[in-house]
């Protein structure tokens, strides 16, 4: 009988130096995840630029209930920092491309020219540029730079007051921006845009609003 126990423990023994080492032999990573890759340093230095190219105002934001209270985001993008840790920007953790873009109610006051940095972000998916003052920007002097933002799958303009997007620059995101899902042009001047216009949009539409943007006829579905 005690040859049977000393026997019992030398097995059990043995059963938990082999499972030991079979589990000391397992890669690291195993039970650790991977740091998310840092922003793009091309995409970082586009993103301080863009910055430069707008002040922060009290007032270019109004802030209505139930919407979030403006403040500043931008003033969180510091030089020398992972862009994919700063305000408002989403990265994809395994290539630090900058995919999402969320500047709403931001108090950015300033204008949109044709060279902004921000269209030298290909690889956006989501760009929310709502409840700011752009100073009557003629967005539809920049068809070509909006066309690199093809990947975009959501976009919202809205709330930017006298904004004005041109009938050519809708016809050229109606013609590049075949992957939008969601759209957002509510109170933007669309006065040049021909209601024809709106049946171009991709069929992975689903949701626009185009309410208040003087649009004859202009209505907001989801």
């Amino acid at each position: 009988m005690a040859s049977l126990l000393w026997l019992a423990h030398f097995l059990c023994f043995l059963l938990f130096h082999l499972h030991f080492r079979a589990a000391s032999s397992l890669p690291f990573s195993f039970n650790s995840s991977s740091p998310a890759m840092p922003c793009q340093h091309d995409q970082s230095l586009a993103l301080l630029q863009f910055k430069k190219t707008f002040s922060i105002r009290s007032n270019a934001s109004p802030w209505d209930f139930p919407y979030p209270r403006p403040y500043p985001k931008t003033e969180s993008w510091k030089k020398g920092t992972d862009c994919c840790l700063w305000d408002g920007v989403t990265c994809d953790i395994e290539t630090g491309n900058v995919i999402g873009l969320n500047l709403s109610s931001s108090l950015l006051y300033g204008t949109i020219h044709s060279n902004n940095t921000l269209f030298f972000l290909p690889h956006l998916q989501k760009l929310d540029l709502s409840n700011n003052d752009f100073n009557n920007s003629q967005i539809g002097q920049i068809p070509l730079e909006i066309s690199y933002l093809a990947g975009l799958v959501s976009l919202d303009l809205s709330r930017n007051y006298d904004l004005i997007l041109k009938a050519t620059v809708f016809n050229e995101i109606v013609q590049n921006l075949t992957q939008l899902q969601e759209l957002d042009l509510s109170d933007l001047n669309l006065s040049s845009v021909a209601t024809s216009s709106l049946m171009n949009l991709s069929s992975s539409i689903s949701s626009l609003a185009l309410s208040s943007c003087e649009l004859q006829g202009n209505s907001q579905t989801t």
